[in-house]
Order: C-alpha cells, then structure tokens, then sequence
C-alpha cells in the first residue's frame, strides 16, 4: 500500500507530495521493517531441552523512495539527506519525525537516517533517491565494570576486562542460600 504524502519534521520540515504547492513535488513509497525483540536459542543437553536468551530489541527500519521528475526537485532531496545525513566523527544522530500511516501504525515516533542511494536517471520514472531511517530510542544509562582484584594467571585482568559497559542487572544465585545455623 501506498500513501501519496510524507511529512519529515525536525529542525526544519520538509513535506513530499504530487503536490504543486509541497517543498518536495513527487512521489513517496514508504515501507516499513518492525523492529522486535532478539532472541538467541541453544540446545542444551539435558533435561532442560532448549535455553532462549533475550539480547535486547532490534530497532525498525523505514525505507522512503523518493520519484521526481525534475533535477530541481532532486537537488532538494540532497540538500535534506545532506543536513541529516551522519557524518563521520559525529557525537550523535539527528532524529526526525516521519508523518506517514505506515509509521503511526507501527507506532514508531523518531527516526534518523542510515543511506542513501541515488539510482541512475530512468527517463519514464525520472530520478529516484532511496532513504534508509533506522528507529532511534534514547540511549540507556550503562555503567563502567571495575577491574576485578587478584585478576587471572599471569597478572591477566578480570573476565570483562578494563571500561567495558554493562547493564546492571541483579542475577538470582545458582544455589539456594545454606539454612540457618541454631
């Protein structure tokens, strides 16, 4: 399914439709990859049969092929991908808003752009630019493991190592408590 209109708000806002009037006259495709948890699942021997690791979730990607019929029109797109797009060296990613039907229904609120790809001049479509957007969600606070005291043979570091980040997480004990003592 296709929608005629796309709407990217962020700094500055950019509206994409068949429209004279729009800032962008062309036509949009939207189509969107939902994002969802990651699992990871072993065999294990035994009489536990199979153990399913929760790695976190994975992000949705939104892909927006952009068609206009004239090089002005496509310069625009670039100057857009050109303020958003991620440069080298950069601290943080820029996100925006797509305002789209396939976006509200997924229910994905912010974006920030991946690629792009320009395709070659194709004289009955015209030019054609293909925008990647990877969902963007606030980072999560995570804290520096500390060395661990003693370290390993040879005078190695602890299992982790030195500055690698870490969720806290509180882990239950592989063994019940010992009973108390009367």
């Amino acid at each position: 399914m296709t929608h005629d209109e796309l709407v990217i708000v962020g700094p500055s806002r950019w509206r994409i439709a068949p429209d004279p009037k729009a800032d962008i006259v062309g036509q949009v495709r939207v189509s969107v990859r939902g994002g969802g948890l990651r699992e990871s699942t072993v065999e294990v021997p035994g009489q536990d049969g199979v153990v399913s690791t929760k790695l976190g979730y994975s992000p949705a990607e939104v892909t927006v092929e952009v068609r206009v019929a004239d090089f002005g029109q496509l310069d625009r797109i670039r100057r857009f991908a050109e303020v958003y797009r991620n440069r080298r060296g950069a601290e943080k990613h820029t996100p925006v808003q797509l305002v789209h039907p396939a976006t509200h229904r997924w229910g994905i609120r912010e974006v920030y752009l991946v690629d792009l790809e320009e395709a070659p001049l194709d004289w009955r479509e015209g030019y054609r630019l293909t925008l990647r957007f990877q969902e963007w969600w606030p980072e999560t606070r995570t804290k520096k493991a500390t060395k661990q005291q003693g370290g390993g043979a040879g005078g190695e570091g602890g299992l982790l190592g030195q500055g690698v980040s870490v969720l806290e997480v509180d882990r239950p004990s592989k063994s019940p408590p010992p009973p108390p003592k009367r």
